[in-house]
């Protein structure tokens, strides 16, 4: 990566699928600011409307150099131009609507109750605006009962069943230490929206996107844990049961690292008790059958973990390598910036921010061959881009 800077577009020309389509970003926290970060990223010009209290900018768990500046918010909003817009202010629903009749995309994530009160909800806009994409993102579906209910991450991880996961997996109501949740229906969203845009080139008309966090983490958790209870009457038990076992992780190596080796067969449970050192139990005939018994399977899972001491990481490396079972290495987060696969893909880089210093950015891991995604605007300042979009809609 040489002295690990990042390439940057500034004040270039976007290069990405999306150049020419204009969002009007009016989301905050990590949801819709994630989604819309991607579609930045990919060509689109993001307006991102501001007021005060988004908690990416404020959090008091966040870190920042400078007010309103948190990590969360840095990494959540690149590629768009920040405005300062009261909407509860006299003239403020005007000025957005003003934004909106040069948009192509309006991405929302306030709940419909607010948007009704402000007349900025879908129904008030259709006929207005015919060609605009409104992507709302909610944390319930806004025809169910609980569709004014405020949702956070951890909320949808409870009614999704992630933490049932966890207590079934391990005991444990832990909530998974990320916002599983969030990004996952980011990526819906911003999926959902290039559906839309083709639509909307093909047809020249817009449409209404809904997509509701608990429905789709629904969905989601449904793929492998479902499981018996997708037939009628259920014909087993919910759950992936590798997934929730308690052996479901990785192992520790003698001299003290950590590796991830999966198998899903009797075939590789063989080989890692070979390689554990254990020819004896590897010997046995049960480990040439197909079918899977899951206590024996199990068993053998328990005594790989038991005995993966027996080699170093490293030996472990070699052997996993020649024998083409899948691996990785534990890896310690604060590790990641330089972690030799990261940077042997220029993943995390450095770029001089106007504000804030030195900073490091993911990049967009999309590799288009011919529409490449872009950094052409670092994260703003809160308003930075006020007088900029909002002159050129007065003119």
């Amino acid at each position: 990566m040489g002295d690990n800077a990042f390439p940057l577009n500034i004040d270039g020309k976007p290069t990405g699928p999306l150049a020419g389509v204009r969002i009007v970003d009016l989301s905050k926290v990590v949801l819709g600011p994630m989604a819309t970060q991607i579609l930045g990223d990919m060509g689109a010009d993001v307006i991102r409307i501001e007021s005060p209290g988004d908690n990416a900018r404020i959090s008091p768990a966040n870190v920042e150099r400078n007010p309103g500046m948190a990590a969360l918010y840095m990494q959540l909003n690149r590629n768009k131009r920040s405005v300062t817009l009261d909407l509860k202010a006299p003239g403020g629903v005007d000025t957005l609507l003003n934004l909106l009749a040069q948009a192509d995309v309006l991405v929302t994530n306030m709940r419909g109750r607010a948007l009704t009160k402000l007349g900025i909800d879908y129904d008030s806009l259709r006929e207005r605006f015919p060609q605009l994409i409104y992507a709302h993102a909610q944390g319930f579906n806004e025809t169910s009962s609980a569709a004014d209910r405020p949702a956070y991450d951890e909320v949808i991880q409870a009614v999704s069943g992630i933490v049932n996961m966890q207590e079934r997996a391990n005991g444990s109501l832990q909530f998974l230490p990320t916002f599983i949740a969030d990004k996952t229906v980011a990526l819906y969203l911003a999926i959902g929206v290039l559906g839309a845009v083709v639509d909307q080139v093909r047809t020249g008309q817009g449409q209404y996107l809904r997509i509701a966090m608990a429905d789709t983490m629904i969905a989601v958790n449904a793929v492998e844990h479902l499981g018996g209870e997708m037939f009628v009457p259920p014909a087993g038990d919910v759950g992936n049961p590798l997934s929730l076992s308690q052996i479901h992780r990785a192992m520790r190596t003698r001299d003290g690292g950590a590796i991830a080796a999966v198998a899903y067969t009797n075939a590789a449970i063989r080989l890692l008790l070979i390689g554990a050192g254990r020819n004896d139990r590897a010997a046995d005939p049960v480990w040439d059958s197909v079918a899977i018994d899951r206590a024996v399977f199990n068993s053998g899972w328990e005594e790989v973990l038991e005995h993966s001491t027996t080699k170093t990481t490293a030996e472990w490396e070699e052997y996993l390598n020649a024998h083409d079972i899948p691996f990785g290495l534990v890896t310690d987060i604060a590790d990641l910036p330089n972690d030799d696969y990261v940077r042997e893909v220029d993943l995390i880089g450095e770029v001089d921010h106007p504000t804030e210093g030195r900073v490091r950015m993911v990049r967009n891991p999309l590799e288009y061959s011919r529409t490449p995604t872009d950094i052409r605007r670092l994260p703003e300042q809160y308003g930075a881009s006020t007088a900029e979009v909002l002159g050129a809609v007065q003119r």
